[in-house]
């Protein structure tokens, strides 16, 4: 079963992380018989309640990508269709005895791998850029008082001067309060041990205060600005409802309508996000599927509806009592 030159590779050898983001896996023998498999396996690839050596062998039979995999020959990893129609992700390990170890993954889990360990990068690159633009941020304002100081010893030039040095410190506690915003959101503290979602709302909103400006999309926000709090994990949250809310932006028509209201129900804290569903596929940057595990690891769900032309998204995430 293994190619000319193919270095064996025990079972003990195969990365671990191959085997954790693994959705199934089988064990084929030097015949091409499957020897054992996991139900993940059998459903990725179509071959529940049927007999799992004689279909796989049907379907390489007709895939030639699957054939050459199970005699050892070509690459590795190859991608085949799935049972559901989807991108199916097939790795190849040989084992010292000659038979085979296959994984099964989604086709889309390395490109999702990719983007997380992108998005984690840039959020501490920027969230460290955020803290040293702070640090001037402070030395230019300290400095702008003792500049008006000195003028207000001198009538005229501080009358001259005055509306400038105003200026100037409005736009500094401009760029100052978006700072702020953006590591309340990326890189948040909660010190209480727990989230307002209302105060984390009202940040990812301004963030997004350009885009929603460029596309000309009205967004309307209805809740209390003292929203209810969560004690899920202040990152994880920030970083769901900045992609919802973003995603949301990104689908909704130019000059369409955003409506955005969080509230509580039933001990849970509601975000629902109601908008126009746009023309053709959702942005694949946006995938509801990460999003709603996502919700999911975090003890909450996310429920997607599209009707009458309408998207509707309501995130649930577990609420505590204010105090």
């Amino acid at each position: 079963m293994s190619g000319p030159g193919r270095r064996e590779r025990s079972p003990q050898e195969i990365p671990q992380s191959m085997l954790t983001y693994a959705s199934g896996a089988a064990f084929i023998d030097r015949s091409g018989a499957v020897v054992a498999a996991d139900g993940g396996f059998l459903a990725a690839l179509g071959l529940e309640g049927r007999d799992p050596t004689g279909a796989l062998r049907a379907r390489a039979a007709a895939q030639p990508k699957l054939s050459a995999l199970l005699r050892g020959e070509g690459p590795d990893v190859v991608q085949v269709p799935g049972n559901g129609g989807e991108l199916l992700e097939l790795i190849r390990h040989v084992a010292d005895g000659g038979g085979l170890l296959l994984l099964a993954r989604s086709g889309l889990l390395q490109e999702r791998l990719e983007d997380a360990c992108r998005a984690a990068a840039l959020s501490r690159l920027a969230a460290g850029v955020a803290h040293d633009i702070k640090n001037p941020l402070n030395a230019m304002a300290l400095q702008l008082a003792l500049l008006s100081e000195k003028l207000s010893g001198q009538p005229e030039a501080g009358r001259a001067g005055g509306p400038h040095l105003a200026s100037i410190r409005e736009q500094i506690g401009r760029v100052n309060e978006v700072v702020r915003r953006y590591l309340d959101v990326a890189d948040p503290a909660a010190p209480l041990g727990y989230t307002d979602l209302g105060r984390l709302l009202q940040d990812v909103v301004a963030l997004l205060g350009h885009e929603l400006r460029r596309r000309h999309v009205e967004l309307v926000l209805a809740g209390p600005r003292a929203g209810p709090r969560t004690d899920c994990d202040p990152a994880r949250v920030g970083r769901l409802v900045l992609v919802l809310l973003a995603g949301a932006i990104a689908e909704t028509p130019d000059g369409g309508r955003l409506e955005v209201s969080l509230g509580a129900e039933g001990g849970e804290a509601v975000l629902q996000l109601v908008h126009a569903a746009g023309d053709g596929a959702p942005d694949p940057g946006y995938d509801s599927g990460v999003c709603a595990a996502a919700a999911h690891a975090l003890v909450g769900s996310l429920a997607e509806e599209r009707t009458d032309g309408l998207a509707r998204l309501a995130l649930r995430l577990p609420a505590i009592e204010r105090t």
